[in-house]
């Protein structure tokens, strides 16, 4: 039910997976720690999920995400998130998810990074012999991934699904659209500047200056409650 759950949503993002897309846009943060969480149970959808990310990573609010993966405690989850953003860097080029990656932490122990290649030490040793240089770094033994364009649909097509994702995409999943995600999932983090800079991995000034530029853009309501400075989306 788990990975029939994660394709959905997957799907409704463009991924081309055989199943009903969900009904409504994901949370793509929290999709994307469900999605290293159960990864090593579904081999497919790491290439797939490769090829979205590296054409659509400015859809990803990275500091949210940041905020997310620094209070992950299951050192398997932030080694996979780690490994997968990796593989995304090297294809795309960009910096985007730098921070996030700085929070990720490689395994002590190295293992394979998929369940089916821990069954047996002589599938444990061909993965390793197997590895990618990255999937050594973040000890998570994996082959080279190759990116599946056919199966990841157009941005035409994502966008037409998915119009709230377009203040992600004017922001380009920079702060500004963190905030603006955080809000909109979580009103109790609008109560203080200190709590939203938690939520978003950043600086109270950071948080402030990109305040500033969405209440300009009249996207979010600053007031003040008995000395207290409230957040709310517009």
């Amino acid at each position: 039910m788990a990975t029939d759950n994660l394709l959905k949503q997957w799907a409704r993002l463009g991924a081309t997976f055989n199943v009903q897309p969900a009904g409504k846009t994901p949370d793509i943060e929290k999709l994307l720690i469900d999605t290293v969480t159960e990864l090593p149970q579904i081999p497919r959808l790491l290439p797939v999920c490769v090829t979205w990310l590296t054409q659509y990573s400015r859809l990803v609010c990275r500091h949210r995400l940041t905020g997310l993966v620094s209070n992950l405690s299951d050192t398997d989850v932030s080694a996979t998130m780690g490994l997968l953003l990796s593989i995304v860097k090297v294809f795309s080029g960009t910096d985007h998810f730098n921070l996030v990656i700085k929070q990720c932490k490689p395994l002590k122990t190295p293992k394979p990074l998929f369940a089916v290649d821990r069954m047996s030490d002589k599938l444990s040793e061909l993965s390793r012999n197997n590895s990618s240089s990255t999937g050594r770094k973040w000890g998570l033994w994996c082959e080279p991934v190759d990116l599946k364009e056919d199966a990841v649909r157009p941005l035409t097509w994502v966008m037409l699904q998915n119009p709230s994702l377009k203040q992600r995409a004017i922001f380009n999943g920079n702060l500004r659209a963190s905030i603006l995600e955080t809000l909109a999932c979580d009103k109790q983090a609008g109560r203080s500047e200190s709590l939203l800079a938690r939520h978003c991995h950043a600086t109270r000034k950071a948080i402030r200056e990109a305040l500033d530029h969405l209440e300009f853009c009249q996207l979010v309501f600053r007031r003040n409650v008995a000395g207290k400075i409230l957040i709310s989306l517009c």
